[in-house]
């Protein structure tokens, strides 16, 4: 017998051999999950951009970042954190909506293998934003623009004094419906900002890094494509952002017409009153503070993740 009959078809070459098992999932649940814990991190960490944001779009024409954060700083440290707790209670049920959804509406438009397009993945985000804005985003935001607009620390002196003093005197005083107030353009702005949010960071680690979704990915890399994906929501729905900030700022007075009565109405105003780039008025601010938070919150989901799926095999 020759050398070469004794290699066994073990030995075979390479070409041969079987592809990669498929990297693990986990349930809808884990990542919802992973995402609140994200939701936590990113509130306590980016709050005082928050605030900045609010008060630099409720404050009118001729504002400037700089005398915004000037007049807060006259206001002391704790002006930076107001609306802390519905901040932090917002992100958190938010994004428990936000990726619960994603992934439900991913397996409804799901083949009959279980892939799911890149279309399709804009779609879900598409869908989870509008459900987002509905469910949760808009009554939060009610509430946290009414704090947030005060000014002064002394508690005695404001109006509202906290989350839950905050929605019963709005539904007292203007009934339940106005917790609602802006609903339609923060429908618009949500949607939009998750449709490229969770198609875009998708189709980034497949372009960047050629991984596949679920595919583990390092923190640094994470952190990269999730700062470039929350970044374009921003850019693209800020006119949304500032039209639902003055809907919630403004109060209904009984037997008074109110200056803004809608979505389109009330951007045809401010840009008339104001001119157009006021509908750009936050957006360098809400970037700021959006897309660090969304590469927080990604690494946190995809560490939660990886976590689970490893100790599941």
């Amino acid at each position: 017998l020759s050398p070469m009959s004794s290699h066994s078809p073990s030995a075979a070459p390479n070409d041969d051999s079987p592809p990669p098992p498929p990297p693990p999932t986990v349930s809808r649940v884990v990542k919802t999950g992973g995402a609140m814990l994200g939701g936590v991190i990113e509130a306590c960490t980016l709050q005082p951009l928050d605030v900045v944001k609010t008060r630099l779009q409720l404050a009118g024409k001729g504002a400037s970042l700089g005398g915004v954060v000037k007049g807060m700083l006259g206001e002391g440290p704790a002006a930076f954190y107001k609306g802390l707790t519905p901040f932090v209670t917002h992100l958190v049920t938010k994004y428990s909506v936000r990726w619960y959804f994603n992934e439900f509406y991913r397996g409804l438009l799901a083949d009959k293998d279980g892939k799911v397009s890149t279309g399709g993945g804009f779609l879900a985000g598409l869908g989870s934003g509008i459900t987002e804005a509905v469910l949760i985003v808009t009554p939060f935001e009610v509430i946290k623009i009414r704090l947030q607009q005060q000014k002064g620390t002394d508690a005695s002196k404001m109006k509202y004094k906290g989350p839950v003093h905050t929605a019963r005197t709005i539904v007292s005083e203007e009934g339940i419906s106005a917790l609602w107030k802006g609903n339609v353009p923060t429908m618009w702005r949500q949607g939009i900002n998750q449709l490229l949010l969770f198609g875009t960071y998708d189709y980034l680690k497949k372009m960047f890094f050629g991984l596949d979704r679920d595919a583990p990915i390092t923190s640094q890399q994470s952190l990269t494509i999730g700062v470039i994906a929350g970044a374009l929501g921003p850019l693209v729905n800020n006119p949304f952002d500032v039209t639902k900030t003055r809907l919630m700022a403004q109060k209904t007075e009984k037997g008074q017409e109110p200056k803004y009565k809608g979505t389109f109405q009330t951007m045809a105003k401010i840009f008339a009153e104001e001119g157009g780039m006021s509908l750009m008025r936050g957006c360098v601010m809400r970037i700021v503070r959006v897309a660090p938070g969304m590469g927080i919150t990604f690494t946190t989901v995809e560490k939660v993740t990886q976590y689970f799926a490893t100790n599941e095999e």
